[in-house]
């Protein structure tokens, strides 16, 4: 073999080695690669989420959690029976190995599932178990035609004691011999129905107590009024107690089941369980009466001014000549209480008519320029301010909203704005001549319906103000455009609400168009109350405010065109076992308000706010005032540095709260939101706050004063509301006490 062959042969026989070696090496490589997916990691344990059916029980009560694990690639697995379960706070709670929870007291208990350092947890709340419960009074005999009314009080597993009278089952046994009712607002209220002993009974589960009740064949033979004779101040209720002597020389309270009346409801109202509200003074005496059975009584009610104190009259300022103005007179009585007293005013009067001249109750006129002093006079109290009439005339008219869109049967309130040749910003919707340039939509020019637009048909209308005074015209105008959407539903709101006599709330009419708008039509709609019982439980008012009268359930129904709606009011019937004021003390720097509210607990157990129920007063009307105005009941004000203490009072319950008032000075006031935009036909609220110099920050929206620096552009309300009426910039400020901040509105 030459070298030549050589070398080829042993080429070959290398490379042979090393395809050998390739094949191995590659062999080895998928050998290795198919052993590492064999051989993947298990996903690992990421989180544990701990459920149960219920968060709330009571003790002895039992619920199984489920611990539910995730895990790295997303999948879950039950862990209930693997992973370590504990509870804090401890005692209140056992858990088993296989997650079976048992309630032992009450509290609020985190429950946690733990496994591999990875754990989960779970809120209980657990509520006291009832163990017993007592029924008060035990024993009771009344007359027949009264009631009587039971209380359910329970003892719980804590030791504490609630008031269940609303939550038991009531029941008398044998039947026939009184009724007691099991239904809300007079649950536990027994009737009597004929003589003879029944046993009352309450049950809640498996407790239940028992009291005895014997209706006796007593008839009533004299009832008689407290107080009697009575006297009482202005805009103060009192109640009016009815007791009845019984044939067996028993006397009982059936102030509830009396028929009331008073002789004259425009001085003093009285509620179906006696409770009495002093409207207007009286020049004479009115009677109260009661009727019971065969028997009725009465009591002669005088009502005076004799605990006013002073009387504030506002606006104060003045007006230019050709404006109106209505003027309100507040009075402060000797228990530092505030009412509206403008409707009992006796005497309204300018010192020079022919400046100002009164027009009828409260409303006058400017007729010239001239300054002249407004007095109001109740009784032996007169109330005086000076007020201007200007020389100043009118230089423009805003109206607005501008652009507004009605449907057909909708309404819209417009506002006019004249800025006059002072300067001064004024309101002057009272004073101008409304007008509609179409037929498609008219426009209120006195009375309740000034400024209102009515949606007649579709189309557009522009909506004229003129304002003639000092010999000088001027007239705004803003588009209304009618669309062609009809009213197809009406809802009441809200749809249940409970009240007690004496009290009242404010019902909506909200109706619906086709195009999905909505409006409150309160003054448009016919309201009535339906009250199947005829027992008088409640009465409602043109403008739909509800006034409670006697214990029970009414319907309140508004009606417009065909369309009706109903809503339910429940008066409630146990006693008033309590109020509360809050908040209990607070401060307030001199001249600023502050509100409080008032909480009434009842034997049933519910709670209810009374704030425009019950009467607030002031143990210093030196330092500080309280309000008893519609709007603003519990308003607080702060005149001279001191503490006061402010009281509520209603249905012989009484609470009272600790008023400071301070030296603090205003510093600053921020108006919010700043450099706001709005669309031109558009509102904001701003909100204004003030900073006082013992660091403390109040919010003042309703007591600073509000202005627009351009109403042509915005017209701002004195509730900070700002109505668009043309694009472009105005400034809008809050001003109170000498010092106001400010932002900017831009309309586009």
């Amino acid at each position: 073999m030459n070298s030549q062959q050589t070398t080829t042969t042993y080429r070959i026989a290398l490379l042979a080695v090393v395809i050998t070696l390739l094949t191995v090496a590659t062999g080895c490589t998928v050998s290795s690669q198919t052993k590492t997916i064999t051989n993947a990691p298990p996903p690992t344990l990421t989180s544990i989420a701990v459920t149960a059916a219920n968060s709330t029980l009571t003790v002895d009560d039992t619920e199984q959690l489920t611990a539910t694990g995730t895990y790295s690639d997303k999948s879950t697995k039950d862990l209930t029976s693997s992973v370590s379960w504990s509870a804090t706070p401890t005692g209140i709670v056992t858990i088993s190995a296989a997650g079976m929870l048992s309630a032992t007291s009450s509290g609020t208990v985190s429950v946690t599932a733990t496994m591999n350092s990875i754990s989960g947890s779970f809120n209980v709340t657990i509520n006291p178990k009832l163990v017993s419960l007592a029924v008060t009074p035990s024993s009771a005999s009344i007359a027949m035609q009264t009631t009587q009314q039971f209380t359910a009080t329970g003892t719980f597993s804590d030791g504490s004691k609630q008031n269940i009278t609303g939550s038991v089952t009531w029941s008398a046994s044998p039947t026939g011999i009184a009724t007691i009712s099991t239904t809300a607002p007079t649950q536990g209220l027994a009737a009597a129905v004929a003589p003879g002993t029944t046993t009352i009974k309450a049950t809640s589960g498996s407790i239940s107590n028992t009291a005895s009740l014997t209706v006796t064949s007593a008839t009533p033979t004299g009832l008689a009024i407290t107080p009697n004779p009575a006297t009482m101040s202005l805009d103060v209720s009192q109640q009016f107690t009815a007791t009845a002597t019984f044939s067996d020389s028993t006397t009982q309270d059936v102030s509830n089941v009396a028929q009331w009346s008073s002789s004259s409801p425009t001085n003093a109202t009285v509620t179906g369980t006696g409770l009495v509200t002093a409207k207007a003074i009286t020049s004479s005496p009115i009677t109260i009466s009661a009727t019971f059975a065969s028997q009725s009584a009465n009591t002669q009610l005088t009502i005076n001014a004799d605990s006013l104190v002073s009387i504030a009259i506002t606006p104060g300022g003045g007006i230019a000549q050709g404006m109106n103005t209505q003027f309100t007179a507040t009075g402060t009585f000797n228990d530092g209480s505030t009412h509206n007293v403008t409707s009992q005013i006796t005497t309204w009067s300018s010192t020079d008519s022919t400046v100002l001249q009164f027009q009828g109750g409260s409303r006058a006129k400017g007729l010239k320029p001239g300054t002249v002093t407004v007095s109001a006079t109740l009784g032996s109290v007169t109330g005086r301010i000076p007020f201007d009439v200007s020389n100043a005339t009118i230089q423009s008219v805003t109206v607005t909203p501008s652009g507004s869109v009605l449907p057909i049967g909708g309404h819209e309130t417009f506002t006019a704005t004249g800025v006059f040749s002072d300067s001064s910003t004024q309101d002057i919707t009272t004073s101008v001549t409304w007008s509609s340039d179409s037929a498609h939509a008219t426009i209120g020019s006195s009375g309740a319906t000034l400024g209102i637009a009515n949606g007649i048909s579709a189309g557009t209308a522009n909506i004229s103000a003129m304002f003639t005074g000092g010999g000088v015209s001027k007239t705004g105008t803003a588009p209304l455009t009618v669309s062609s959407a009809t009213l197809t539903s009406l809802a009441l709101t809200p749809g249940s609400s409970l009240v007690v006599p004496g009290s009242t709330m404010q019902y909506n009419a909200v109706g619906t168009w086709s195009d999905q708008s909505t409006e409150v039509l309160n003054s448009a709609v016919t309201w009535s109350i339906a009250d199947v019982s005829g027992s008088n439980v409640a009465t409602v008012n043109t403008a739909g405010v509800v006034t409670g009268n006697t214990a029970g359930t009414a319907t309140v129904k508004a009606v417009i065109n065909s369309l009706n709606a109903t809503a339910s009011v429940v008066v409630e019937g146990s006693a008033l076992t309590g109020i509360q004021v809050t908040p209990s003390s607070t401060s307030i720097p001199e001249t600023i308000d502050v509100q409080f509210t008032a909480k009434g607990s009842f034997a049933d157990g519910k709670t209810l706010d009374l704030t425009a129920a019950v009467t607030w007063t002031s143990s210093s009307s030196a330092i500080a005032t309280v309000s008893n105005v519609a709007n603003t009941s519990g308003v607080a004000t702060g005149n001279a540095t001191g503490t006061a203490t402010i009281s509520a009072v209603f249905l012989g319950q009484s609470d009272s709260a600790a008023l400071t008032v301070t030296n603090a000075t205003l510093n600053s006031i921020t108006v919010t939101p700043a450099n706001s935009s709005i669309s031109l036909g558009n509102t904001q609220q701003f909100a204004a706050k003030g900073a006082f110099s013992d660091s403390s920050v109040i919010t003042l929206t309703n007591q600073v004063n509000w202005t627009s620096s351009d109403p042509q552009v915005a017209v701002i309300k004195p509730t900070g509301i700002a109505d668009s009426a043309s694009t472009g910039t105005t400034t809008i400020k809050a001003s109170l006490n000498g010092v106001s901040g400010s932002t900017v509105l831009t309309v586009h």
